[in-house]
Formats: structure tokens, sequence, C-alpha cells
């Protein structure tokens, strides 16, 4: 199929094709972007990052990152790009358009601050249920564009960012949990190990909690503000000074 693309002047642009055809929206590249496949599966890289995708999963695009997709015949995706005329004086911009500028700052918002995967449904199954619907329906008003296709399509954006939104939020507070439970988990197990005198390998510490070294360090840094190294140094000597002056290690070690 050829492209199909429209644009809403200094509001939203769409642009629905194949995955091979996307060098096409070259021209929104300087726009937050949100990507639906529409059908087909497969793999794309996004910042040096190896992603899947599957049909009704969505990509979430800043200014200027580009995905690469894998050569692929079938999968049709549709893209929304978010004019970023509202970016510089978003507040006097937004006298004339402030339905629209408030979608645009919670597009901004969702594709900083991303905790949804990227390329997948979102995991409500009533809303990814609901997405699907919507992207569906406005593919379709872009193909008819009977006289309200366009309050139609606004209406539909207008709805998908808001079922976005409420998930990624969501995911940020069950993600959350889960961060603080590994991390204090890792830490008693490091203590154990050490105050047994065993050696602590970075890889079996890697292996035993299913997690790779950078997102150890990251729930380190978050929890005690050391990397996972530097807190492994700082608990040996902290346990030897304890040894030495028969005082409890809690007493040089009280932030971790």
């Amino acid at each position: 199929m050829s492209p199909v693309k429209f644009t809403v002047r200094k509001r939203f642009h769409l642009l629905q094709c194949k995955t091979r055809r996307l060098d096409s929206g070259q021209e929104h590249l300087a726009h937050y972007r949100l990507i639906f496949v529409l059908a087909g599966e497969g793999k794309f890289i996004l910042n040096r990052e190896i992603h899947s995708y599957v049909s009704g999963g969505v990509i979430f695009l800043e200014p200027d990152q580009q995905p690469t997709f894998q050569e692929d015949k079938g999968t049709e995706i549709l893209m929304i790009a978010f004019d970023t005329h509202l970016a510089h004086d978003f507040q006097q911009k937004k006298a004339y358009s402030p339905d629209f500028a408030d979608t645009y700052k919670q597009v901004e918002n969702l594709c900083k601050n991303i905790r949804l995967s990227q390329g997948m449904r979102v995991k409500n199954d009533r809303d990814a249920q609901t997405v699907s619907y919507l992207v569906g329906q406005i593919s379709f008003e872009l193909s008819q564009q009977s006289p309200s296709f366009i309050k139609l399509i606004k209406s539909s954006i207008d709805l998908i960012v808001t079922i976005l939104v409420r998930n990624n939020f969501e995911s940020k507070k069950a993600d959350e949990p889960l961060q603080q439970n590994l991390t204090e988990s890792m830490i008693g197990y490091l203590k154990s190990q050490m105050q047994q005198n065993k050696s602590v390998r970075i890889g079996e510490l890697l292996i035993k909690f299913n997690v790779s070294e950078e997102a150890a360090n990251l729930c380190m840094l978050n929890h005690t503000g050391m990397s996972l190294r530097n807190f492994i140094f700082k608990y040996k000597a902290d346990l030897f000074k304890s040894r030495m002056l028969k005082m409890d290690v809690s007493d040089f070690s009280a932030r971790v």
C-alpha cells in the first residue's frame, strides 16, 4: 500500500504505511510520536537496543528518535506525530488551542517518562482492546474522510492518550515496590555472604536475582547512593572495623 498522510496544521500529523516505508515520515522526526502496530510482529532497534513488537503494540518516540525495523513486507503501522509548535511559549500558545495543548503536554510527559514496554500492548486487557479499536477507527476515518472525520480522529486521539497515560502511571506504581524488594533482597544476600566470610562474586549475584549489572547498579544507587561494587567494598571495610572494635557493623553502615 502507498503511505496515507494527513495533517491538521499546528496540531497532529498522521501517517499510515508499511514499516519499510516509514522513511517517508522523516519530516515528522522533530515531533513526539506514537507508532501503533496495526498488523504484524517482529523486532526493531531503538537507541541501540533491540525490542520486539506485536500487533496492537505501541512505540513511543521523542524528537529525533527513529526506530529501525527489521526487513518486513507485512507489518503495517499508524504513526501520530504531535506538532512541537507548542514546545516554545507553551502558556501563550495554549490560549489559542487549549484542548490540543493539554493532549500535547500529556504526550510529551509520557514519552519522556515511559514505563510501558516499547512495542507491546498495554497490560490492562480492556484498555488494550479499547486502544486497538480507537486506532482502527482512526484508520477507517482517515480512509473515508467524511465531513466529521477530523473531529472523530481528534476525539479518538485524546482518548488513546488518556488511556496510555493512565497505564503508564499504573506501571510506575507497580515497578517501585518491585525495585525496592529486589534491592533489599540483594543487600540482605550480600551482607549475609560477607558476614559468613564467603566470597562475593558479582556474576553469581546477577544470576541469582536474574538481573543485569546495569539494573543492579541502578537499584543500589537509588537505595544506598553507591554502586554495587562500592557497596561491597564499603560493607567489607565496615565489617572489618566492627570486628576489630567489637562493635555492631550497623554502627558503621547506618545508611545501608
